[in-house]
């Protein structure tokens, strides 16, 4: 697999049909998810006329996670995590099923849209921490950096290819016929997820009814405040999300204050980033990196120079390769930071641990996301971004200070995980 750079994605995907079957359903749901954005944004402010209303259905899909991620982290890991996703997904797609409906009948309003992205928002969750704690068991080691980067590359050309046909789908088709099409994908990942062959049984699984739920999350609680690592990642990451916090509401800002320039710029602004993360998941991919510790710490850095070179751009064709770089170092910080999370967090209570550390990386997002529009009316967009680069230069440089980090290697790293286990310590 070290021919052509996309011979090692073909090859797993040739190869595992596991693997391929779980890219197909999320390739396809991710395409779905996409375009059901774009008629959401749409046909919200279509209705209301209201950017709140727009931004508060954006709030309401991170608000259930904080409340709900911990029990579904005992689930998957007391149950068999690929029929958690088949519920999911069947969850989801009667729910989308539900609003196309309301809204083609007319009885349609606007409390009926908030229930629903709870609820989807709910199973949206469910299905990420079962299938981030499902992928090394579908995976060698030596193969996890790879199937974790072409999730990712995947997830990126679906955003790019959705909401292009997002608005085509809304413009011929209309809303409601548009979220069908969404509930279609989650049937087609149903279907996709059934091929998965992975029907062993959870780790002591025997012993998990003897214990109460709220015991088996404080177990999780006591192992990752004991792993000195993991903590010092999900620390990291969730400080990484404030940071980009600019990169996600300030662009029109930038473009129109800053460089004086239209939309056509704000979309060039936005592609380059795109391109960045395709060709940062790509090159993580291909190379498939055992040290990912400093992978992940050398994304931090490449993340703060991005965002340093748009606060200090004088020109917009230099915030547009300042964006490119940002995207590039999120890939190679966000692959390795979940890998390591895999690699170093036992499969016994991958599921709890990983429902933490989402709710932790999560959480800081729509709450970030008031503050920094707030902060940038003060003090300007390129200003935000500039304390956007000092944070991510502060995380590389804590990071950067670990020594288990740095030395972290794949190839070590079952003897490592095995000590984690044992002893609750840093690797």
């Amino acid at each position: 697999m070290n021919g052509l750079p996309l011979s090692r994605f073909t090859g797993m995907l040739a190869t595992n049909s596991s693997l391929r079957n779980l890219w197909l359903a999320r390739a396809v749901s991710a395409l779905g998810d996409y375009v059901y954005s774009v008629a959401l944004m749409w046909f919200v402010y279509e209705q209301t006329h209201s950017a709140l209303q727009t931004g508060l259905l954006f709030i309401l899909k991170f608000l259930p996670e904080p409340f709900v991620g911990l029990y579904f982290g005992v689930l998957a890991d007391r149950l068999n995590r690929r029929r958690l996703m088949q519920f999911s997904d069947l969850f989801q797609m009667l729910a989308m099923l539900l609003l196309g409906v309301l809204i083609a009948s007319g009885s349609f309003h606007m409390w009926h849209l908030y229930v629903i992205t709870i609820c989807a928002s709910m199973a949206g969750t469910l299905f990420r921490i079962a299938q981030t704690s499902l992928i090394p068991d579908l995976v060698g080691r030596h193969e996890l950096v790879s199937a974790n980067a072409l999730l990712s590359v995947t997830m990126q050309l679906m955003r790019m290819i959705g909401a292009t046909l997002g608005g085509i789908l809304v413009a011929i088709i209309g809303v409601a016929g548009t979220i069908e099409i969404n509930a279609l994908s989650f049937l087609v990942s149903l279907a996709f997820v059934q091929r998965i062959r992975h029907d062993k049984a959870q780790p002591a699984a025997s012993s998990a009814s003897a214990k109460s739920v709220n015991s088996e999350i404080k177990e999780g609680l006591n192992w990752l405040v004991n792993n000195k690592i993991v903590l010092l990642l999900m620390l990291l990451g969730t400080l990484a999300n404030v940071a980009l916090a600019p990169t996600n509401v300030l662009p029109p800002m930038l473009i129109q204050r800053e460089f004086h320039g239209d939309a056509r710029m704000l979309g060039w602004f936005e592609t380059s980033i795109a391109l960045g993360l395709l060709l940062g998941g790509i090159l993580v991919g291909t190379l498939s990196p055992k040290k990912v510790g400093r992978w992940f710490l050398a994304g931090l850095g490449l993340e703060a120079v991005g965002m340093l070179s748009v606060a200090v751009a004088p020109f917009a064709w230099m915030a547009y390769a300042g964006n490119f770089l940002l995207g590039i170092g999120v890939m190679v910080c966000n692959i390795p930071l979940s890998t390591l999370m895999q690699t170093l967090i036992p499969d016994r209570m991958r599921g709890r641990v990983n429902s933490m550390t989402s709710i932790a990386f999560n959480i800081s997002i729509p709450i970030t996301y008031g503050g920094i529009g707030a902060l940038a009316d003060v003090i300007g967009a390129k200003p935000s971004y500039g304390l956007g680069a000092l944070l991510l230069a502060l995380c590389a440089a804590i990071g950067g200070m670990n020594a288990g980090l740095r030395s972290f290697d794949l190839g070590e790293g079952q003897k490592a995980g095995e000590a984690n286990e044992d002893a609750g310590q840093a690797v």
